[in-house]
């Protein structure tokens, strides 16, 4: 966890020219890559950052439901990352709707004139699962949402499996 963006940017100051591009979770980059933010911005280094942002630590909450617990300490509240990167000296650009993907993510990568943070807004009701999902992990995820249930949680598992069922 955390570690997209600080990797990027080695490899943009190991390999100049070629373009580098990160995909960060939101939290990862809250924790550690706001502070390499500066430093990119201060030798104009052409880091494209993209960040899933989805107000949580999401694959630690998918850790928690496999082990069929309720996830507890993953939901925060995340700034607008294009907002924060503009007032560090950054290209910020913030996607909020699926239809407007294709442009914000050909400006980002037309831009070398420094880094550039991409605020994308996702769901954060989608799982992200494997194509296969072992039968431990289905049974810590029904347990997981048996107990968020019965805890006065149905409306997330309603709305997870909305988003969801898709998948199944």
């Amino acid at each position: 966890m955390a570690n997209a963006s600080p990797n990027a940017f080695g490899a943009q100051l190991a390999y100049p020219g070629r373009q580098t591009i990160a995909l960060c979770g939101d939290g990862g980059y809250a924790m550690l890559s706001l502070g390499d933010l500066l430093t990119q911005v201060e030798r104009r280094t052409p880091v494209v950052q993209i960040i899933f942002n989805n107000d949580s630590f999401d694959f630690v909450k998918i850790e928690q439901q496999e082990a069929g617990i309720i996830p507890f300490g993953v939901d925060f509240k995340s700034p607008n990352f294009a907002k924060v990167a503009e007032a560090m000296g950054a290209k910020g650009i913030r996607i909020e709707e699926p239809g407007d993907v294709r442009d914000a993510l050909a400006e980002a990568l037309a831009h070398k004139d420094g880094p550039v943070v991409v605020d994308a807004v996702v769901d954060p009701f989608a799982l992200a699962l494997p194509s296969h999902v072992p039968l431990h992990t289905v049974k810590g995820f029904t347990l997981s949402a048996a107990k968020q249930v019965l805890n006065g949680r149905m409306d997330s598992v309603i709305r997870t499996i909305g988003r969801n069922i898709r998948l199944v």
